[in-house]
C-alpha cells in the first residue's frame, strides 16, 4: 500500500458509496480524492472501485480486507516509537469518572503536567459504563473509574486504588436536613443525581420509574433521575435545589464546614466507592500512564479512608 492516508480514503468510499460524502468525511477536497485514489490504482495496475454506484471491485475488497490488520499494526508500530521516546515528548490519553477524577485525577494530572510540561495529554470525564468500552476499543490508554464490572472482563487489568463509605448528602434547606433519621425509601421521593450507579449496587436499589431514578431492566442498570458527568457539577446541582447525592464525606469537608450541605443520618453499607486503574490486557502502560499512576498513589495516601 502506498501510504496510510490513500487506505484511508479506500475506507472512506467503501463506507460511503459517494466521493462527495466520503471527501466530507475525509476532511479534503472531492478532486483530491479523486486524484488519490487514481493515483493508487495507477500504481496498483487494478482499478479498485467501479465508478458507476461507488462499489469495490474484487481488488478493492482484497484491499479493504487485507489492509485493516497493516493498519492496526502500523498504529502499534507508531505507539511502540512514542513509548520509546519516554516523558519527553510523550502522549497520553486518560478517562476518568466523576469521583476519581474529582478526589484525586484532576490533581495527578496538574501534577503531571508540571513534572514533565511536553507531554500531550487528554484527560476526560465520562461515566464509568463509556470508559470501559473505551479501553477495551483502544480509544484511551487508561481508564481511571470504577472497577467492578471491569474485574470481571479478561480482556482488562485493573488496579485497585480507593474504596471508601459513601452518605448521602443534600443542601442545607432540604426538607430531610433536620431529620434525625430517614430511611431509603424517605431518600427515594427527592431525585438523585450522579453517574450511572455500579452493578454491585442493583440489588439493594427499587425497581420500576421512581423520583430518585429509573431502573432499565433491559440494560439491567439504575440510573439517577440527573446524569452527572463530573462531581462539581453534582455539588452545584444538589446545592441548589432538592436532589440528593452520595459522597465520603471529606469530598465535602469545606461545604459542610460553610453550612451549605450536610450529610443525612443513614449509613448503608453497601453505598462505597470502588475505583481503580483500567487498562487492556498486555498492553504496556506509557512513560507518561505511570507517572500519572504514581502521582494519583501518591495523592491518595494523603487523603483519608
Amino acid at each position: 500500500m502506498h501510504s496510510v492516508r490513500q487506505f484511508e480514503f479506500v475506507k472512506a468510499l467503501a463506507t460511503h458509496r459517494h466521493f462527495g460524502r466520503a471527501a466530507a468525511a475525509l476532511g479534503v477536497s472531492q478532486p483530491a480524492l479523486t486524484r488519490s485514489l487514481k493515483h493508487l490504482e495507477d500504481i496498483l495496475g487494478v482499478p479498485l472501485f467501479d465508478r458507476q454506484g461507488v462499489t469495490p471491485t474484487v481488488f478493492g475488497e482484497l484491499m479493504l480486507n487485507h489492509g485493516e490488520p497493516v493498519i492496526k499494526g502500523f498504529a502499534d508500530l507508531l505507539r511502540e516509537i512514542d513509548l520509546a521516546k519516554g516523558l519527553e515528548i510523550g502522549e497520553f490519553s486518560v478517562s476518568a469518572g466523576p469521583y476519581p477524577a474529582d478526589i484525586s485525577g484532576q490533581r495527578a494530572i496538574g501534577m503531571l503536567s508540571a513534572q514533565h510540561p511536553r507531554v500531550a495529554v487528554e484527560f476526560k470525564l465520562f461515566n464509568w459504563t463509556k470508559i470501559i468500552n473505551q479501553v477495551l476499543n483502544g480509544r484511551i490508554d487508561l481508564g481511571f473509574a470504577e472497577i467492578f464490572e471491569a474485574v470481571q472482563n479478561p480482556e482488562l487489568e485493573t488496579e485497585h486504588v480507593r474504596t471508601s463509605q459513601m452518605y448521602f448528602f443534600c443542601a442545607a434547606g432540604h426538607p430531610l436536613a433536620g431529620r434525625n433519621s430517614v430511611m431509603l425509601e424517605d431518600l427515594c421521593e427527592f431525585p438523585w443525581v450522579g453517574p450511572t450507579v455500579p452493578g454491585r449496587m442493583r440489588q439493594f436499589l427499587p425497581q420500576g420509574d421512581l423520583p430518585c431514578g429509573v431502573f432499565d431492566a433491559v440494560k439491567n442498570r439504575f440510573s439517577p433521575r440527573i446524569m452527572v458527568g463530573t462531581f462539581g457539577a453534582t455539588k452545584h446541582i444538589v446545592l441548589a435545589g432538592q436532589g440528593l447525592s452520595v459522597a465520603p464525606p471529606f469530598q465535602l469537608a469545606r461545604e459542610i464546614d460553610d453550612g451549605e450541605c450536610v450529610l443525612l443520618p443513614l449509613e448503608l453499607p453497601w453505598m462505597s466507592l470502588n475505583y481503580g486503574f483500567i487498562s487492556k490486557r498486555g498492553r504496556t502502560h506509557s512513560p507518561a500512564a505511570k507517572a500519572f499512576m504514581d502521582n494519583v498513589r501518591q495523592i491518595e495516601k494523603g487523603l483519608p479512608p
